[in-house]
């Protein structure tokens, strides 16, 4: 919930950040280093105990993963894997330059390697964390020193520093009991969801409203039971408000197939109470039940379409990175483009801002990802065919309500 109220914040840094790297770019600064520093409410030991663990995990939002490992051809070359959300975001090989606990210092200097997402390229990464002990509690400061390859690394390095940092103190608080209950309270899903509701409620009316909000959970319901089926775990069910729904997962897909299955069952699952309320609708004429049937069936129907990061484009990117990792990221970009050339065509805010958030965070995270294990030539056939017959049992169940004449004639 504080991460949506700080949304156009994020978004002012983001173009501070861009602003100060055209600048340096005119200077021609192509070697900087970015610095962050917080107070933390706990002690140094506990701080340097979580810096220095080998896997650390921080609840956020967003949750986050970092583990440390020896590179298996080079004991003295440590991996580092970062995971948002259950899903791998980035990996890292780098050799550890200084390590000492008294003087509250971690240096690495990261090097080239094929394991490395994306690639080191030329950066020559130096970072690390200083830690000190004050009155208040304990000081972390984490810095990054690198000769910038793309105009991204401008505003990605900084921007990521202040986050892990922000999320560090807020893990280390937690854990030593002297985090803030307000700030749990508010970040708490239940307070998000109950906005998300009064959201809806806003902009339809408190009957729809509730009606959008039964369809959402629903269909994250099934979002949820495809991860249980395939073993990801689930960390929750989330209302956004404005936007929708999310069913946020523990642990990584690690395949293409577990994210096309996800994101198929999700609108697949919704199917059964559509359908139900359709033959209710057939047998009674009753106009309440004929629109909760639309309403089903649009929002689902519209989650197909092939539109990133819909669940029909998350689909169409499990299909296409199956073959094409390039490719599916050309699709995706075209899935958000599409988005928010809709968005102005409608001249609707409450469908280009996330669009236009969805095309920042791409471009933040640049086109480097960890890849998932490719879809069989018969899984992609099954996930696309189940696809189709899934939007189309939705068109007919539209087409439906449409046709059946009003009551009374």
């Amino acid at each position: 919930m504080l991460a949506l109220m700080t949304l156009p914040i994020e978004l002012l840094r983001v173009a501070f950040y861009a602003l100060q790297g055209i600048i340096d770019a005119l200077r021609a600064r192509h070697r900087l280093r970015f610095e962050f520093t917080v107070s933390i409410n706990a002690p140094r030991d506990a701080v340097w105990r979580f810096c220095a663990a080998d896997h650390a995990v921080l609840d956020g939002p967003p949750r986050m993963e970092i583990s440390h490992e020896p590179v298996p051809d080079n004991p003295e070359l440590w991996l580092t894997r970062i995971a948002v959300g259950g899903q791998p975001r980035a990996q890292d090989v780098a050799r550890e330059l200084e390590r000492d606990e008294v003087k509250g210092i971690i240096r690495a200097q990261s090097v080239a390697h094929e394991l490395s997402i994306p690639p080191e390229d030329g950066r020559n990464i130096e970072s690390g964390y200083m830690i000190d002990a004050t009155t208040a509690g304990t000081t972390l400061t984490m810095f990054s020193e690198l000769t910038v390859r793309t105009f991204r690394d401008r505003i990605v390095y900084p921007i990521g520093l202040r986050r892990i940092a922000n999320l560090i103190r807020q893990q280390c608080e937690k854990e030593a009991g002297t985090h803030s209950r307000l700030v749990a309270l508010a970040n708490h899903g239940l307070v998000l969801s109950v906005a998300a509701l009064a959201s809806f409620w806003y902009l339809f009316g408190w009957q729809l409203g509730i009606l959008l909000a039964i369809v959402i959970v629903l269909h994250e319901a099934g979002h949820v039971a495809a991860m249980l089926m395939v073993g990801v775990g689930v960390r929750g069910i989330y209302l956004i408000p404005f936007f929708g729904g999310a069913a946020v997962p523990k642990t990584a897909y690690q395949t293409e197939g577990r994210l096309g299955f996800i994101a198929l069952l999700g609108p697949g699952l919704s199917l059964i109470p559509t359908l139900v309320l359709l033959a209710m609708f057939r047998a009674t004429d009753e106009m309440h039940l004929r629109q909760a049937v639309e309403v089903f069936a649009i929002v689902n129907a519209a989650n197909l379409l092939p539109i990133y990061p819909l669940d029909g484009g998350l689909i169409l990117n499990a299909l296409i990175g199956s073959v094409s990792r390039t490719s599916a990221l050309i699709a995706g970009w075209i899935g958000v483009l599409t988005g928010l050339g809709l968005a102005i065509y409608l001249q609707s805010f409450l469908i280009g801002i996330p669009f236009l958030l969805f095309a920042l965070q791409r471009y933040l995270r640049s086109n480097q990802t960890i890849e998932l294990e490719r879809l069989s030539f018969a899984g992609g056939i099954a996930l696309a065919l189940a696809s189709i017959a899934t939007f189309v049992l939705y068109a007919f169940v539209i087409k439906a309500t449409l046709i059946v004449p009003p009551v009374g004639l």
